[in-house]
């Protein structure tokens, strides 16, 4: 029986396969395997975690890799006393041998492989998660080749749980819709701080179609999203016309025999219609840059209900009708719409 994202998660795979990237993993495919894939994964992040702490122990000298591959516990010894003291080979000098320090930068550069392979294969197994309980089609076209090892050089130099699940989604949404985050966004994550995830994250249940409504920045200022955090934000390169006066946007219809344009936010969508196809809608808006809103597309954050609703009422005033409704993407470029509520002025 085929899951919810099988599709999208197939593709994943042969992206991967491909490329020899996630080669820890094992490609889950319904029917060749024995068990389902939450039991796989759960077994291989258990694999992953041991081998987290034969890295460790590894570089900590408390484990040496033999030439075949398997480990050795370096053990202590006790003398009579019942104190005891490391195990050690050779002498301690103040001596740099070359050999040993050939042998040092070889153990320290293959866990240091090892360390990084985990970490990417944990943000592979939270991208196949994501997409497992995706309903999108998946697109023709791949992943281009260097963006996929960027970001394997990136997702492999994080350890936290958080920032795995971040490199996990970024994943995902290539896979989704190729070209969706640009080599220059990769390289603004891997120096994002938190403080600066957490700013971010606050902006965006207020973002519509990659904007902010500026004529309802006392509810704005009202919920944190003060002039200060905006002009933090502009700082940083994500955000546009906070100091302009007047930054607008205008939407013409997507429909030819009568004004029809949709708004989308965070999983809803404003429906915006007249039966005039020439009229112009127009917002006044702080813009989000192109980084801007390939970050704020990394999460799955809660629609602020009331903030549509006031969106909707100052689009009313221009002569619309407008209703807010839930929305899914069915793929890359449309999506429907449903249990559509008809707001009043």
């Amino acid at each position: 029986m085929e899951f919810f994202g099988e599709k999208l998660v197939i593709k994943l795979w042969e992206t991967l396969a491909e490329k020899g990237v996630g080669s820890l993993l094992t490609p889950w495919q319904i029917g060749r395997e024995g068990k389902a894939r939450n039991n796989l994964r759960r077994e291989e992040l258990l694999m992953l975690a041991q081998a987290e702490v034969d890295t460790a122990d590894i570089r900590a000298g408390r484990k040496s890799l033999e030439r075949n591959g398997s480990l050795r516990l370096l053990t202590t010894k006790l003398p009579a006393d019942g104190t005891s003291e490391p195990y050690t080979l050779g002498r301690i000098e103040p001596t740099i041998s070359t050999q040993s320090l050939a042998e040092v930068s070889v153990k320290n550069s293959a866990t240091s492989e090892a360390r990084r392979e985990i970490n990417a294969s944990k943000a592979i197994i939270y991208a196949e998660e994501v997409l497992s309980n995706d309903p999108q089609t998946p697109p023709e076209r791949s992943i281009d080749d260097d963006w996929l090892f960027t970001w394997r050089d990136y997702a492999g130099g994080v350890s936290t749980e958080d920032l795995q699940q971040l490199w996990g989604k970024v994943l995902a949404g290539e896979v989704k819709s190729p070209g969706s985050y640009s080599l220059r966004t990769l390289e603004f994550l891997r120096g994002l701080s938190k403080d600066e995830a957490e700013h971010i994250s606050s902006l965006a249940s207020f973002v519509i179609e990659g904007r902010i409504v500026r004529s309802l920045k006392p509810f704005l200022d009202e919920h944190g999203v003060t002039f200060n955090l905006l002009l933090a934000m502009q700082e940083l390169g994500l955000l546009s016309g906070v100091e302009a006066v007047g930054l607008k946007t205008q939407y013409k219809s997507s429909a030819s025999e009568r004004f029809v344009r949709a708004l989308r936010s965070n999983g809803k969508v404003l429906v915006v219609e007249n039966d005039d196809p020439s009229k112009v809608l127009t917002l006044d808006v702080y813009l989000l840059t192109g980084i801007g809103s390939q970050l704020l597309g990394l999460g799955s954050f809660p629609a602020n209900i009331d903030y549509l609703r006031l969106a909707g009422k100052e689009i009313i005033k221009q002569g619309f009708a407008v209703q807010l409704a839930d929305w899914v993407q069915t793929t890359e470029n449309e999506g429907n719409y449903f249990n559509p509520e008809k707001l009043n002025a």
